[in-house]
């Protein structure tokens, strides 16, 4: 749940992933934990209010823009990304739901919706990442470091439908990035309890020049109040 002006603002602090020339892509960026969810202050939410950890976004009407909203009940608890690389397979569920504001040593999964401060454009983000350290500085001697770093992208995101997305995945920090703009199928449907859920599956090329491609599949739940991605406390 962002707008392009905090896009901008984070792409110049994060430690870039790959470059890319369009703007309103958020594949170069780490997303951060939104400090607002910790207090439970109503507050206005589309056109309701509720305290802001159960506002989020509802993007189930085909054909249109997600419409901000509160979500009935908490269900952050229920988003999951579940992906499978050649013989690996990354299940969010498989780490227990324990949120935590924190860079280090923390599973990033789920969805993000990016909401452009033009309002003529949305954009759906799946990812799941082992984040076992981040430097928003550029710094040699301390990297960002994590294993299995996946992230898909549509936009434009207009609700249920089948669309044709970004691709980004590197193991590590040191091994091969795989990265193309027209690199994944991705199908949304709508959820009995008012979020998305799908599928994704990818043949993504070797990115700076590399040889090679790297084939995965996955499936992702995202309940209303989970369309910003979930941090919860990781074990390397």
């Amino acid at each position: 749940m962002k707008t392009l002006s905090f896009l901008v603002a984070l792409s110049a602090a994060a430690c870039a992933t790959e470059p890319t020339a369009d703007d309103e892509s958020p594949i170069d960026t780490q997303s951060v934990p939104d400090p607002d969810g910790k207090s439970d202050d109503a507050r206005a939410c589309g056109e309701s209010s509720c305290a802001p950890r159960l506002c989020g976004y509802d993007c189930t009407q085909a054909g249109e823009q997600c419409t901000q909203t509160c979500a009935p009940a908490a269900g952050r608890d229920k988003a999951f990304v579940r992906a499978t690389i050649g013989s690996v397979t990354v299940d969010s569920r498989d780490t227990p739901y324990s949120p935590v504001w924190d860079l280090d040593n923390v599973l990033i999964y789920g969805c993000d919706h990016w909401d452009f401060s033009s309002q003529t454009k949305d954009g759906l983000e799946i990812e799941i990442e082992q984040l076992r350290h981040s430097s928003f500085v550029v710094n040699p001697n301390d990297p960002t470091r994590h294993d299995h770093k996946l992230v898909v992208y549509v936009a434009p995101f207009t609700g249920p439908g089948s669309y044709r997305a970004e691709g980004l995945y590197a193991a590590n920090e040191r091994s091969t990035r795989f990265f193309a703009r027209d690199a994944c199928d991705v199908d949304v449907a709508a959820s009995d309890d008012g979020g998305i859920h799908g599928t994704f599956s990818c043949r993504i090329p070797a990115g700076d020049g590399a040889a090679g491609a790297i084939d995965l599949a996955g499936e992702f739940g995202c309940p209303i109040d989970a369309m910003d991605p979930v941090f919860t406390r990781w074990t390397p």
